[in-house]
């Protein structure tokens, strides 16, 4: 990126996917930003960024873990296509849509325990063999997507509610 970036005070919206870059520079002075695509590069390191994000793409970078985000106003995260075998503990109090599609996970994060304002939760194309009972204790869960999982077994409070996709 040009040096001259951090000038831009008043940008909302950053799309830098689909090109090759290996490194970001610091965008928290980015106080404006909202919406930040960086997925479909060659990041290992998601750079430090503003609390004002909404909306954040990391998907498709040979990153070794995703970063344990601490993003106030954050509403949707994707994290696709990493590799993931677990993820860091999240502050983002206001989180309502978790993509971790095609990723290596095993089990369902601890960390979405406490993601209380989720409403889409995608763990499609994992290794998931179960979901935990305390899936049902997010209130506001509406679509917990396990297609092309090893689970049969939901639990059934949320069956009822209509939010599980099991369909291959």
């Amino acid at each position: 990126m040009p040096d001259w970036y951090g000038s831009l005070t008043g940008l909302r919206t950053l799309d830098l996917g689909h090109n090759a870059l290996r490194a970001l520079p610091d965008l928290s002075a980015l106080t404006r930003l909202e919406i930040l695509y960086i997925h479909d590069n060659a990041l290992e390191a998601v750079p430090a960024l503003p609390d004002s994000l909404t909306y954040l793409n990391v998907s498709e970078n040979p990153l070794p873990a995703l970063p344990a985000f601490d993003l106030p106003n954050l509403i949707e995260l994707r994290a696709l296509d990493l590799g993931l075998t677990s993820v860091p503990p999240l502050r983002l109090p206001k989180l309502r849509e978790l993509h971790l599609r095609t990723n290596a996970l095993t089990a369902v994060p601890e960390t979405v325990r406490d993601l209380h304002e989720l409403r889409l939760l995608d763990l499609r194309a994992n290794r998931l063999e179960s979901v935990p009972d305390w899936i049902v204790e997010l209130p506001r869960l509406e679509k917990l997507d396990l297609r092309w999982n090893a689970v049969y077994d939901p639990p059934g409070e949320l069956l009822a509610r209509g939010c599980v996709v099991l369909t291959e």
